[in-house]
């Protein structure tokens, strides 16, 4: 209920403070706030009283409607209630969970100051902080013999789940792959082991945060103040007057033609699986996450075409769910050649029989957008449910150092199919397409080196041209 306060002025004049409860912060304190209400000259008695209860509960339904924020809340609430009241319900649960981890460190820099002091000045001394050496405390950590010990095959899943961390992350601990260190503490909690005997700390190279990093952190403070703009908090944006952090240049690594050839050989001796998703990473140029949440109704075999429809990620705390694709023109149908065609043919009647295998251990319906369908996912892990994209990528060093391939990463295998296309002279709007980026302008940035590699190489070819009709129109 609205509290209302009479203050008298030096002039003899009055006004009312109306004071109304707006809910609890983070840290379980009760936010109030206040409107002044000053009467017109000649209002008093019950015609007064009458006005200050009609100026209270509309005031105080403003606040309980979310209508009104109150412009001295600390940057941390603010951040809060625009995960509750715009990024969890408009953006995708990936999204949320990234600008989730964003948190702490806005917190610690900006969270204290009030939105209305928040000036481009501390955006960019925050910048330039995240970017000196020793920000970042994001060390990864490998199990050591000591702890694989402790980690005896049967129990591993038991051990999984005491610690809190899903099975996909227990099998890169006992792989000796990295992990964070927030999973290492949970297991050690469970072992019996200290830290430092249980696992090895790799410490960042230079601790520091890189330009491309550093923007996540803008671009998330801009939209935060976007919605203070439109709730009336602050009549402008600070981000837009600050300096953006500058990008790096995106390293692009893509296979040879040798290396293409030498790894296509090594797949088939793969498990079946992973050697269907590299191969169509390749042949497509699709993402990992595009190609892990893929069904067979998304596939033409008689046509040669492979519908991208929906993304597959794995969000801690909510387990593996599909979602749109990245962009609208990531929704694409991608045609496919007589190899690839055969491949999934193929790699279809191994699924089958696995199928059988499995008999009533495999998982028979999914949930897809909300809906419960028939599992018809070609990518799943041993029992059918959904696959965790983060597996392929796990698998994938280890093999390529088994068969001694260059050490790129799986992403890697996107951008050789767009050098490889490019290096074929396929125009870049064709490119585009088939990568399904939102602007062809993203395919020039990314893949520019390329681009310019085959110019050069179009250019000799044309001179090339010339000189045989020269030489023939002079024989």
């Amino acid at each position: 209920m609205a509290k209302i306060t009479k203050r008298m002025k030096k002039d003899g004049t009055c006004s009312y403070c109306i004071r109304v409860s707006n809910g609890y912060d983070r840290r379980g304190r009760q936010v109030m706030v206040n409107r002044t209400f000053t009467p017109p000259p000649g209002m008093t008695g019950k015609k007064l009283e009458k006005e200050l209860q009609r100026q209270a509960d509309a005031f105080e339904q403003e606040v309980h409607a979310g209508v009104l924020l109150d412009a001295s809340m600390k940057v941390d609430d603010l951040i809060e209630r625009w995960f509750t009241e715009y990024a969890e319900k408009k953006l995708k649960p990936k999204t949320v969970y990234n600008y989730r981890r964003l948190v702490p460190r806005i917190s610690a820099g900006l969270g204290q100051l009030k939105v209305c002091q928040v000036k481009p000045a501390h955006l960019m001394a925050f910048y330039s902080n995240l970017e000196e050496q020793g920000v970042r405390e994001d060390s990864t950590y490998t199990a050591t013999p000591a702890l694989l010990e402790r980690l005896p095959h049967g129990k591993r899943g038991q051990i999984a789940k005491a610690a809190g961390i899903g099975d996909d992350t227990m099998r890169n601990v006992y792989r000796g792959a990295n992990v964070s260190q927030s999973t290492a503490e949970k297991v050690v909690r469970v072992v019996g082991l200290p830290l430092s005997k249980a696992f090895t700390e790799h410490v960042k190279d230079g601790g520091r945060l890189n330009g491309n990093t550093v923007q996540h952190y803008h671009r998330m403070l801009s939209s935060v103040f976007t919605k203070a703009v439109q709730w009336g908090l602050v009549p402008e944006n600070p981000c837009k007057r600050a300096e953006a952090p500058k990008a790096e240049e995106i390293d692009v690594q893509a296979l040879e033609e040798k290396d293409v050839a030498r790894l296509l050989e090594a797949l088939q001796d793969a498990p079946a699986q992973f050697s269907v998703i590299t191969q169509l990473a390749l042949f497509t140029g699709a993402r990992r996450s595009e190609i892990c949440g893929l069904r067979w109704c998304d596939v033409d075999l008689d046509a040669g075409t492979l519908s991208i429809e929906r993304n597959v990620q794995y969000i801690p705390g909510k387990g593996t769910v599909f979602t749109t694709p990245k962009t609208k023109r990531s929704r694409r149908c991608i045609k496919i050649g007589p190899e690839c065609v055969q491949l999934l043919r193929e790699y279809r009647q191994h699924q089958r029989a696995e199928r059988l295998r499995m008999g009533t251990a495999w998982v028979r319906r999914v949930e897809i957008a909300g809906k419960m369908v028939e599992n018809d996912l070609l990518f799943t892990k041993w029992n059918g449910a959904p696959i965790d994209p983060k597996t392929v990528t796990t698998w994938f060093p280890g093999f390529l150092a088994a068969h001694d391939l260059p050490p790129v990463h799986f992403h890697s295998l996107r951008h050789t199919n767009a050098s490889l296309l490019i290096a074929a002279h396929v125009p870049v709007t064709a490119v585009s397409g088939r990568l399904g980026h939102a602007k062809t302008s993203t395919t020039t940035d990314i893949y520019a080196g390329f681009i310019r590699s085959a110019d050069a190489a179009a250019s000799d070819a044309l001179t090339d041209v010339f000189t045989r009709i020269r030489d023939e129109n002079h024989a």
